[in-house]
């Protein structure tokens, strides 16, 4: 009888395809795990670079919505602190109106001018008002104050104490969007000062009389709340597009993420198939190789 030759590399072999099927398992079961057909640059150089390029504008859309969300806020701050300014001055114009019309004695006149100090009051208010810790109408200079009053001397006076100095914020596509508007040309401006206006008029009802400077502060007041309410539509146009980007970059996301998942995304029903198929080969493969080692084939050599 022939002599029946044994590989005595037979286990050796069954080992490599052994390690090969668990590398193949554990890729599959990574990919099923995460939804990510592939987890190293060698797997795919190309889809990588493409996945990279996808994550980047993804992250700064991210990071736009975020600070967008900031901005949003404070701009409605702006804009809400200037609706009030204007209801304030639309009130002052006609207490000043009436005070002017030279039908009202002396304590009227002085009820007038305690009216206006309120009004002053409240828009002094306004016009610091803030967000988050930073005053809105203060330029660039969020921790300054931006105004004070000084009720020393008559008339009073009212300083202004931020810069002119705008700030904005560049959107995904490129655009450039106006966030604030110095406190200078909404309350200070030459020819529509708000709280010049205010203070002559209090100086001049407080003494009991309407003197002919009356009648130009009225109408200064009336320049101050169309400044106000032209400085207050580029707020409110600031706010749109800030809002209509905010959605833009929040839409390209959702699509962005679309394309990121049909690059690199796993058809998680096909590895299903492919793990259940390579745990049966590594499972028989571990069998084979276990008996092999039990019985050692050379028991079986004839004799």
């Amino acid at each position: 009888m022939g002599t029946m030759r044994v590989d005595p590399n037979f286990v050796q072999n069954l080992i490599n395809p052994l390690e090969a099927t668990s590398n193949t398992e554990q890729q599959l079961t990574a990919e099923l795990s995460s939804g990510i057909a592939y987890t190293a640059i060698g797997q795919d150089p190309v889809g990588a670079a493409q996945n990279t390029v996808l994550m980047n504008q993804i992250s700064t859309d991210d990071s736009f919505v975020q600070t967008a969300g900031t901005v949003e806020s404070q701009l409605q701050v702006s804009d809400s602190a200037l609706s009030s300014v204007v209801s304030e001055l639309t009130s002052a114009i006609s207490y000043a109106t009436e005070g002017n019309n030279g039908t009202l004695n002396a304590s009227d006149l002085t009820i007038i001018s305690q009216q206006l100090e309120g009004i002053r009051t409240n828009i002094l208010s306004l016009a610091n008002s803030s967000y988050l810790g930073q005053y809105v109408f203060a330029g660039s200079q969020g921790t300054t104050q931006p105004f004070t009053l000084d009720t020393g001397p008559s008339p009073a006076t009212v300083t202004y104490n931020g810069d002119e100095n705008t700030q904005t914020l560049d959107t995904p596509s490129g655009q450039s969007l106006q966030l604030n508007i110095p406190g200078n040309q909404i309350f200070t401006a030459s020819g529509a000062n708000v709280f010049t206006a205010l203070n002559d008029l209090i100086a001049n009802f407080s003494n009991g009389t309407a003197n002919s400077s009356t009648e130009s502060d009225v109408a200064a007041l009336n320049a101050a709340v169309g400044n106000v309410s032209q400085q207050r539509v580029i707020v409110g146009n600031s706010l749109n597009q800030i809002q209509a980007s905010s959605t833009y970059a929040q839409s390209e996301v959702t699509q962005l993420d679309s394309a990121q998942n049909a690059l690199i995304g796993t058809n998680q029903a096909t590895v299903a198939t492919e793990l259940s198929t390579t745990e049966t080969t590594q499972s028989a493969l571990e069998s084979v190789i276990a008996t092999l080692e039990k019985n050692n084939l050379f028991n079986y050599l004839p004799q």
